[in-house]
């Protein structure tokens, strides 16, 4: 049994976004008013070149997955102000991504970038908040990311810290304490989301002195999307729906980071139809089923299959892995049938078949409480993976 507990808690449990599924109009507008967002590097700086298979580099994929955050947190907030540091291949010079941000007060500043390593290996996304190296990985990437000022003219006259001293980087400590743990908060969502609902591998949050981050008077993170000398990675990340998922996990970070700080819960068009359906008594589930264990069989007996070949059909996604796993019941607590679909470079796995949305959220709550923390719906149509709204559109 632990292996086979094993099995599972390996797979990664994620999210295919799809088009993006905006909020309804009379969502009220919060706190947060602000929104400064950073493509890293730019210009005459490319950043790391990643293995030199792509004319891309990190300068490109920054600005990109950049330009899509923006859209889709104008489209679900029209009121809110989204600036950026650079629109277009143009190189801002640090101090004057961070004077954008200060001089427009924004609530909220985020830096997008590129990772890279010697060893091929080194993989994984990761979020950085302003705070001491507390590990020599941090210290890397810190010193990485602020050697751009190296590619400024009269960078010695305009900044006060060399890049390759550690010792600087200590006297940064104080700097941003005000504003910590908001940083920490939103930064710990956004790794949920590239973890959770992308399939990244976590590297967690860290604390480092990238220079964006240390003289912006508001909360920031630094996000490391991937590394591009993983060839693996780079290959994501150089895809439209590589950009596109990663864009979308950052966007629903900051909507989540929103709503706690506004006080205010913003739901997508999918979410208010499934509180729509639990509000009229339709997602009431047995009390045997909510409380069965994986051991017992009752819960496994609410996973209905009807084969569709045509047409509309929802599915609940329980796992994703990047190497392909055996659709037993051993590997998956014991359920029959699990279909395996493979797209954008990972091996996914969804159970039950249904034609009715409501049918598919009641398989997905008895997953959720049977071992399958992350299960959520997906739709398909004549075969080809839709979005949910397009997917209920399509009902009568």
């Amino acid at each position: 049994m632990k292996t086979h507990s094993k099995r599972i808690a390996i797979l990664f449990l994620v999210l295919t976004f799809g088009v993006f599924v905006g909020f309804t109009p009379e969502t009220p507008q919060g706190v947060i008013q602000t929104i400064v967002l950073d493509a890293g590097h730019g210009g005459s700086d490319p950043g790391n070149l990643g293995t030199g298979r792509y004319k891309t580099t990190e300068k490109d994929i920054t600005l990109d997955v950049t330009l899509r955050v923006k859209k889709y947190i104008e489209e679900a907030f029209p009121n809110v102000n989204v600036i950026l540091t650079r629109d277009d291949d143009s190189y801002p010079t640090l101090e004057k991504r961070v004077e954008i941000a200060n001089t427009s007060e924004a609530d909220l500043f985020l830096s997008i970038h590129c990772d890279a390593f010697t060893k091929e290996s080194a993989h994984g996304s990761g979020t950085y908040v302003m705070g001491m190296h507390r590990s020599d990985e941090a210290l890397r990437i810190a010193m990485k990311e602020n050697a751009a000022i190296y590619n400024e003219e009269n960078y010695q006259e305009r900044y006060s810290f060399d890049p390759k001293d550690p010792d600087t980087y200590i006297a940064l400590t104080l700097r941003q304490n005000t504003y910590l743990d908001q940083s920490l908060k939103l930064s710990q969502n956004i790794q949920d989301q590239f973890r959770d609902r992308v399939g990244r591998v976590d590297r967690g949050v860290r604390q480092a002195g990238y220079y964006v981050i240390c003289f912006t008077n508001m909360p920031s993170a630094l996000v490391e999307l991937g590394f591009l000398t993983n060839k693996k990675e780079e290959d994501f990340l150089n895809t439209e729906d590589g950009k596109s998922y990663m864009a979308s996990a950052i966007f629903r970070a900051v909507r989540d980071y929103k709503s706690d700080i506004d006080g205010v819960q913003y739901t997508t068009v999918e979410e208010e139809k499934e509180e729509e359906l639990e509000s009229e008594g339709e997602l009431e589930l047995d009390e045997e089923v909510e409380t069965a264990t994986p051991h017992s069989s009752a819960w496994k007996e609410k996973i209905c299959y009807k084969e569709i070949k045509r047409g509309v059909k929802f599915q609940v996604q329980i796992a994703t892995s990047s190497t392909q796993v055996a659709t037993t019941p051993t590997n998956f607590n014991g359920l029959d049938r699990v279909d395996e679909y493979f797209s954008n470079g990972l091996y996914k796995y969804a159970a039950g078949s249904t034609k009715k949305y409501k049918h598919a959220l009641e398989m997905k709550d008895v997953l959720r409480n049977n071992g399958f923390d992350g299960a959520f719906v997906i739709a398909f149509k004549d075969g080809e993976r839709v979005t949910l709204e397009e997917a209920m559109n399509e009902q009568p």
